[in-house]
């Protein structure tokens, strides 16, 4: 497929599709086929606007001069689409707004606050529609995530992109510590088999997750979590440390080790690369794709997913890459590497105790 799919569906079958996948199992196998033959080209479609926003994104950053920064941009996966369809009984495929991502990992606060402003003040010259403000640093996820969620419509006047109209896509903005919490979330998630994201799972292990990050948050100077409100930094991290001895933390961490990472060849700095991390086989496979070989690397990401069923222990994304030096710092959760917060978490326990 090309980064510049066209639309092959109506709104209405978009929708229908939807419909259609929250009870996937129920399908014919011609129902399940056309629904996500809809889901593969709408998915696809997020494509081009993601690379507008990265344009612009890398552009604003710039003129910040902030430096140390990463930007990112995947197109969501299909059993996160599906698991997400099957949560929420009124959610519109149409409408998902998070099918396209993009994030900013910034160095501070500071900085994510002065790109934040940019994008929320009414002087700005964007021309994409802001449709939503989620803050998740003022007011953390109930898992622990902080973070803040900028949801945009897509809009050109362009006639030869109208297929991409109104399409929604997010950007995320998240410090460095916010980044190095969540990836370190999904590496347990895939060792652990667990869904901690959606705050399914281990109560205890919830617990200690939440922990953490009330932890960071005071190290940023930021709000904790509100059931962390009445505790002193001290005694939160009393709490951390007694819940890590109980779980065994740091000895969890360290089993999570990768046998092998397979990497196939690449000669040139930017273009897309397709990560597949298998927990259950301790394996990590980089594919490196160049700009000019997107369809090859499209198809290989949906052949993956339809070769991988099991979606917690197997993680695949296709993102796009400006450096492969930032790739791991980006997802680090692909290569299982879990060194940084590690050492935070014995940093945040130290200067607290």
């Amino acid at each position: 497929m090309s980064p510049f799919e066209k639309r092959q569906y109506s709104g209405k079958q978009i929708i229908k599709a939807g419909d259609n996948l929250r009870r996937i199992a129920e399908l014919t196998p011609e129902e399940k086929s056309w629904s996500l033959d809809v889901l593969d080209n709408f998915r696809a479609l997020h494509a081009m606007p993601l690379n507008s926003f990265q344009a612009t994104l890398r552009k604003r950053i710039g003129k910040l001069g902030i430096k140390n920064f990463i930007v990112a941009q995947r197109i969501k996966r299909k059993p996160t689409i599906l698991d997400k369809l099957h949560r929420y009984a009124d959610m519109q495929l149409k409408r998902m707004h998070d099918i396209g991502g993009i994030r900013a990992i910034l160095p501070s606060i500071k900085e994510l606050e002065a790109l934040k402003r940019l994008y929320t003040e009414t002087s700005t010259s964007l021309s994409h529609k802001l449709v939503r403000i989620d803050d998740y640093i003022s007011t953390p996820k109930s898992s622990g995530y902080r973070g803040v969620h900028l949801v945009f419509s897509y809009h050109t006047s362009h006639p030869d992109k109208q297929d991409y109209e109104g399409l929604r896509i997010e950007m995320q903005l998240r410090t460095q510590l916010q980044h190095i919490w969540a990836t370190a979330v999904e590496i347990f998630e895939a060792f652990m088999g667990e869904n901690f994201k959606s705050s399914k799972g281990s109560q205890e292990w919830l617990d200690f997750f939440a922990l953490a990050s009330s932890a960071f948050a005071h190290k940023e100077n930021l709000p904790v979590m509100e059931k962390h409100a009445g505790l002193s930094p001290a005694e939160l991290c009393r709490q951390l440390k007694n819940k890590m001895e109980e779980l065994s933390v740091l000895d969890v961490m360290q089993s999570f080790t990768l046998s092998d990472i397979l990497r196939s060849t690449h000669k040139h700095s930017g273009g897309h690369v397709l990560l597949i991390f298998d927990a259950t086989e301790k394996l990590s496979t980089v594919r490196y794709y160049t700009a000019s070989e997107y369809d090859e690397a499209y198809g290989a990401y949906i052949r993956a997913e339809q070769n991988n069923t099991n979606t917690q222990n197997c993680q695949i994304v296709l993102v796009k890459m400006t450096s492969i030096q930032q790739l791991e710092r980006a997802y680090p959760n692909y290569f299982a590497n879990i060194k940084l917060f590690r050492a935070l978490l014995l940093q945040v326990l130290e200067q607290y105790s």
